[in-house]
């Protein structure tokens, strides 16, 4: 897809007066090319864009427009009516303009049913589509970390309730194998798309991968923070950079989406384009990138407030050389009361600007800004957690413009601007 594409259709444009989508969740089920059924899931937000969801196994954004697009595909109406249906009620784009993107919704409505080994999320990952300008799109993601099923599995049922479709569990050192499957089998049968993220040491035991792709695991993320081994076990501890290597062959092996994590910090920065190169050989194209910052140059290790704009150029710059898709993840504070490698180990919050991060318990955290709950999600409706002081002041910093002439065109900058600490997340 074309960042034109991307524009038209993932970038919002000026809304009609009334919304050619009342907001809601649509449920319409299609036969594929092979005569299997297809279950689609429509989210409309109040500013009527959305979020597909199909089978739980992979899901893309849209905009007002692409809402339309897609709801009209679905209910079975032919390509000429939908583009008829886009041209009543949006005025953007030339009639040989809506047909293709008409054309272009319906060629992704079969990709998102047959994903293979690519990333869930489709054009969240893609940096051109960034965020949304005008208002922050609702949640489509929860980080969650492992817990025992009695505090998992309430959960799951309360995320799908609020639309948020995509659940990824973080797995911490030496994790409960039983635990981690009946993660990913009660996020299956609660119909959510399903991940799981941790070390390749504790991910890598027996047959735990094989199982979790049984239970209904849809992705594998694993922390990768340089080529070189010896650099990469000084964070993750000695052997994992092996183990993580492995995992990855196998996952290609298996048409498994698999992405890695790389920890941004003065080291793993100077070596950027030989890791990523390092990635494409083992088959890896999806990689997320989170920051460890520091206010200052003092904190020896992690990448200063006034470096930042120099080192997301870097990164990116370096990211699309190697043909990378690659997601910033909201830059970490650095906090001098732990070791940088234990903080490196613990990773972001949530895993972009539009996850959020759910505690065992229920508490719901916003992914920037200070540690503070939201509400929580087995006591609260959706609509009170979204609208808390927490999220509007959340909201407030993500929604107002971050581009600036001093690093014009950073990714980066789509959600905040990355030499700002108040925009970090305080862990």
């Amino acid at each position: 897809m074309s960042p034109t594409l991307l524009q038209r259709l993932l970038i919002p444009q000026a809304q009609p007066a009334a919304l050619p989508v009342a907001p809601g969740l649509y449920a319409f089920d299609r036969a594929s090319d092979q005569q299997r059924t297809v279950r689609y899931h429509l989210r409309v937000d109040a500013d009527g864009g959305g979020l597909l969801v199909v089978n739980a196994i992979a899901c893309a954004r849209l905009t007002a427009s692409g809402v339309l697009i897609a709801r009209a595909l679905l209910q079975g109406a032919s390509q000429d009516a939908a583009a008829q249906a886009l041209a009543q009620h949006f005025s953007d784009g030339s009639p040989p303009q809506q047909r293709q993107d008409v054309a272009r919704i319906h060629k992704m409505l079969h990709e998102l049913a047959e994903p293979a080994d690519r990333y869930p999320v489709f054009n969240l990952a893609d940096p051109s589509a960034g965020l949304r300008a005008a208002r922050l799109i609702p949640p489509i993601e929860a980080d969650l970390p492992l817990a025992a099923p009695d505090q998992i599995q309430p959960l799951l049922p309360r995320l799908w309730q609020a639309g948020i479709a995509h659940v990824t569990f973080r797995a911490p050192a030496a994790p409960d194998p039983g635990w981690l499957i009946a993660a990913v089998q009660a996020a299956a049968s609660a119909g959510l798309i399903c991940g799981v993220s941790g070390r390749a040491t504790d991910l890598a035991a027996g047959n735990l991968l094989d199982e979790l792709i049984a239970a209904g695991l849809d992705h594998l993320t694993l922390a990768y923070a340089s080529h070189q081994a010896a650099r990469h076990d000084a964070w993750y501890g000695a052997g994992d950079h092996a183990l993580a290597e492995a995992l990855f062959r196998r996952t290609e092996t298996l048409a498994l989406a698999d992405v890695a994590q790389v920890p941004l910090v003065q080291d793993t920065v100077d070596e950027l384009s030989a890791t990523l190169d390092r990635l494409l050989t083992l088959g890896v194209v999806n990689v997320q990138f989170f920051a460890v910052a520091a206010p200052d140059a003092e904190e020896q290790g992690a990448i200063p407030a006034a470096g930042m704009a120099q080192m997301a150029a870097d990164v990116e710059a370096a990211a699309e050389q190697a043909k990378t898709l690659y997601l910033w993840q909201p830059p970490v504070l650095r906090n001098p009361a732990l070791a940088l490698a234990e903080q490196v180990r613990q990773g972001p919050r949530a895993s972009s600007d539009v996850a959020i991060r759910v505690e065992p318990d229920g508490s719901v955290i916003p992914p920037r800004g200070p540690h503070r709950v939201a509400g929580n999600l087995l006591r609260d409706e959706w609509p009170v957690i979204w609208q808390d002081a927490a999220f509007q002041a959340y909201r407030s910093r993500i929604e107002r413009p971050t581009h600036c002439l001093i690093c014009p065109g950073l990714a980066i900058c789509a959600a905040d601007c990355p030499r700002q600490p108040s925009g970090w997340a305080q862990n």
